[in-house]
Parts: C-alpha cells; sequence; structure tokens
C-alpha cells in the first residue's frame, strides 16, 4: 500500500547475467568448470550429445522490460566442445520510456569449440532494445555464432511496429579484429521500407563462423548461397583469418527456420562434425 501525498517508484529493471566456463576433463569431456547465473536466467540441466556438452539457457519471465541488463558470459576452453541455446523465443516488450539492454561476452580458447544458437528475438510493439556482443576467438579455436530476428508479433499485426533496436557485434580472431558489426534499426527508416517491399514479414538471420578448416574452397558455401530463392534471400562471404560470416533475409519464420537449419547442418560437416541435437520441436 502507498501513502497518501507519497509517489510510486519506478521498477529500474532486473539485473541478470550469465557466466559459464566449459572445459575438457582428462578423459576429453567437456564439463561446466564454472558457473553462475541471476534472474530473469536460469540454466537447465547440461546434456551431451554427439560429444558436444549443450547448455539450454532460459529466460522463465514473460520477457524483457524497460530498465532490464542481462549480461552473458561463456569461455569454451581448449579441448572443450560448448552448444548454447533456448528453448523458446525471447521477447521484449512495450516501453514508454527506456531500453532493455543484453551485453554478451564470448571467448574460444585454441582447440574450443563454441555454437551459440539462441531462438527468435521478438521485439514486441513500442520496444526499444540494445544488443551488444564482444567475441574471442584464439588462434586454432572454432566458432558457430548464429542471431535471429522477427519483425515483431506478426500474428498480431505488430510485424515492424517495435521503436528501435540497436545491434553491435565485434568479433576478434587471434590479434585480428574481423568484424565490427553497427546497426540502428527504426521501423520508419527507408532501409526497413525497402525490405518491406521484397517480403512485408522479413526475417532476419546472421550467422559468424571461425575455423582452421574453413577455406575459401569448401563446397559448403556453394551449396549455402545455392539456397538464395524466391521467400529467402541468402550469401555467404570470407571474413578473413577462417572467419566466414552468412547473411539471411526470409519471408516467414518457416522459411527462416528451414534455412538456418540447412546453414547449420553444412558448417557443421566442413568442421567435420556431427550436429548436436537441439531437442526442439519444428527445428527442421
Amino acid at each position: 500500500m502507498v501513502a497518501a501525498g507519497s509517489s510510486l517508484r519506478v521498477s529500474r529493471g532486473l539485473a541478470g547475467h550469465l557466466d559459464i566456463v566449459c572445459a575438457a576433463d582428462s578423459e576429453g569431456r567437456s564439463y561446466l568448470r564454472h558457473q553462475s547465473f541471476r534472474a530473469p536466467i536460469h540454466l537447465s540441466k547440461p546434456h551431451f550429445d554427439e560429444g558436444v556438452l549443450v547448455v539450454n539457457v532460459v529466460n522463465p519471465t514473460a520477457g524483457l522490460l524497460a530498465g532490464d541488463r542481462i549480461e552473458y558470459r561463456a569461455c569454451a576452453e581448449n579441448g572443450a566442445a560448448l552448444s548454447l541455446t533456448a528453448p523458446s523465443a525471447s521477447r521484449a516488450h512495450r516501453m514508454s520510456t527506456g531500453q532493455a539492454e543484453v551485453v554478451q561476452n564470448l571467448r574460444v580458447a585454441r582447440g574450443g569449440w563454441l555454437e551459440s544458437w539462441p531462438e527468435l528475438f521478438i521485439p514486441q510493439g513500442g520496444t526499444r532494445f540494445r544488443q551488444s556482443t564482444n567475441i574471442i576467438v584464439e588462434e586454432g579455436g572454432e566458432l558457430l555464432f548464429f542471431e535471429s530476428l522477427a519483425p515483431g508479433r506478426v500474428a498480431s499485426g505488430e510485424a515492424f511496429a517495435f521503436a528501435e533496436l540497436v545491434w553491435e557485434t565485434d568479433l576478434f580472431v587471434g590479434d585480428a579484429h574481423i568484424v565490427r558489426e553497427r546497426y540502428r534499426v527504426v521501423p520508419g527508416d527507408e532501409a526497413v521500407r525497402a525490405l518491406r517491399r521484397q517480403f512485408d514479414h522479413a526475417y532476419y538471420a546472421s550467422c559468424f563462423a571461425v575455423s582452421p578448416l574453413f577455406v575459401s574452397e569448401l563446397p559448403c558455401w556453394t551449396a549455402i548461397n545455392a539456397l538464395h530463392g524466391a521467400n529467402v534471400w541468402i550469401g555467404c562471404g570470407a571474413l578473413g583469418h577462417g572467419g566466414w560470416v552468412v547473411k539471411c533475409v526470409a519471408d516467414g519464420s518457416i522459411a527462416l527456420r528451414r534455412t538456418l537449419a540447412a546453414v547449420r547442418r553444412e558448417l557443421h560437416a566442413a568442421a567435420g562434425r556431427r550436429e548436436p541435437a537441439l531437442r526442439r520441436a519444428g527445428f527442421a
């Protein structure tokens, strides 16, 4: 109860975090050497598949609200193989003021493997969201870093109804800064209008891939470019130091999911690995 004449205090939001380190034991099996998390982040029980430790990162709340700030830190040490994923889409809700923010710091040691596969991010009408990602891959480390973005709650008529999205990504391989990506998306911008002239409900995804095995003549790059079609625009290119980027825009979530599943299969095969199952309905 609020006393007469007093004012309600505005919540500053949740300050959540995830901090994990994946290491290899004496028999080469991956395990979480260190783990720490705080609401609204929770970890489900990790499981092994195809020699990889699969960790589901869960947000059991309805989604991000104004003032929420989440920090993710994950490291795959030498000999460790870690796959980070999520069981469902993440959401950010309407915000009259303020913004929600996610800060990610990922590191892969020489001889380590890290795959990050979150589910779709769905920005609801009126939301403001900022994401900053810093990835460091030591020479000899391997990375698959996926992201996917919905235009909003399409079924509720909220395509591109968010207020603002800001994305910042930096990727280092060894001492080389091979990716510096910055973009700000506002629904009324000409770039968004041009995109919607092609796909009114455009879904976006990207993947940064790093491995000493990812050379320019691999058949997978031809196979990925061949996924381009009427309802999916996709392309890939070399970044240097064993790094590659894949960008995709699709006319709907089903086309996006099928395309990303194909990209994931190609990249795992090119790295000489079998893809661990993510145990999520409707993935393929």
